[in-house]
């Protein structure tokens, strides 16, 4: 998360800062020397890994890689096939030469924006409705979680297995003081009750979803800024990018419904809780399908905040255990 509180989920890395996405929206890479496989290439590591970053944000519908290319700065059989299937996506089969000139036309392909596609939107609202539905069982998992707890009459076990699964995403019986649960449980339900909110009525006029802005060049699923359905963030803007929407891009088209749902719940929790500059924002501390271990050592108050702790929950709530792994239509 950077200080602008903007990220980018960018499927199996998770989210990372904006500053470290993408191109700066330039006209060339800014190559020093010719990359590929003419003898006439040097192929510096610095300019390898700058055509690496830059095929890697296209889709291979765009032409290209699947899977990503490692960018290693080093010009290998892997690099060259990238190249070579970008310029005939781009170019046609006589126009992949294999070469990135410094200014020429391969060198200015890679630098433009990652396609976007004017139906994203529309996209997203086919799939809101499954977002929705599982967001509204969380909720109702969170009420009968929190009934279970009262100690109230309860002959069935109701909600036993609610409790389980808020202990099991939000460390809910970790947090101290005898109503220490209770305030923490109130929180998560405050995310869902927002979410329901900004996905299901949109009472401000926002424009909710959108294509990802052409000079952003992220090549990421979806990006937005922590805390910008706020309305303290409508007029604000970060680089001339408006912080109140939640941005869908291109490679959202390389999810399955589960996982287009997933990652719309995932931004959206950034998007619905505080604000970024309050530190109290709903972050990225720790991601449940890569295998660093970081998710499952999270401290109770880190998972209240953490934004996929409510995708896994939410999907849990729903009886649909998820491994954004396992849903990827293709290779990112």
């Amino acid at each position: 998360m950077s200080d602008t509180g903007m990220t980018a989920f960018c499927g199996i890395d998770g989210c990372r800062k904006f500053e470290k996405l993408g191109s700066a929206g330039g006209t060339v890479l800014g190559l020093g020397a010719p990359v590929g496989s003419a003898a006439r290439c040097r192929n510096m590591p610095a300019d390898v890994r700058k055509v690496q970053d830059a095929l890697n944000r296209f889709t291979p519908l765009e032409g290209g890689p699947s899977p990503a290319l490692v960018p290693d700065g080093k010009f290998g059989p892997l690099t060259l096939k990238g190249v070579t299937g970008f310029q005939k996506k781009h170019f046609g089969v006589e126009g992949a030469d294999g070469v990135v000139d410094p200014g020429k036309r391969t060198d200015k392909a890679l630098c433009a924006a990652a396609g976007t596609y004017p139906d994203l939107p529309a996209e997203m609202q086919k799939h809101r409705a499954r977002a929705m539905h599982i967001i509204n069982l969380a909720r109702m998992s969170v009420d009968r979680a929190r009934y279970f707890k009262t100690g109230k009459p309860n002959t069935w076990g109701i909600g036993k297995s609610d409790w389980e699964k808020a202990t099991r995403h939000f460390q809910i019986d970790k947090f101290p003081g005898a109503s220490g649960w209770s305030t923490a449980l109130g929180f998560v339900d405050s995310i869902y009750l927002n979410m329901q909110t900004a996905l299901g009525y949109v009472p401000r006029g926002l424009v909710l979803a959108t294509d990802e802005p052409l000079t952003s060049n992220e090549g990421a699923y979806a990006f937005t800024f922590a805390g910008g359905y706020d309305l303290s963030q409508r007029n604000r803007e970060w680089n001339g990018i408006p912080r109140g929407s939640i941005y869908l891009c291109a490679r959202m088209q390389n999810l399955d419904s589960d996982a287009f749902s997933y990652v719309l719940i995932h931004e959206t929790a950034h998007y619905v809780g505080p604000v970024a500059e309050t530190q109290n924002s709903i972050t990225d501390y720790g991601y449940a399908h890569r295998k660093d271990g970081k998710y499952q050592k999270l401290l109770p108050w880190q998972r209240t905040h953490n934004a996929d702790c409510y995708a896994q929950h939410a999907f849990d709530a729903a009886g649909i255990p998820f491994d954004l792994n396992a849903h990827l239509l293709v290779s990112s």
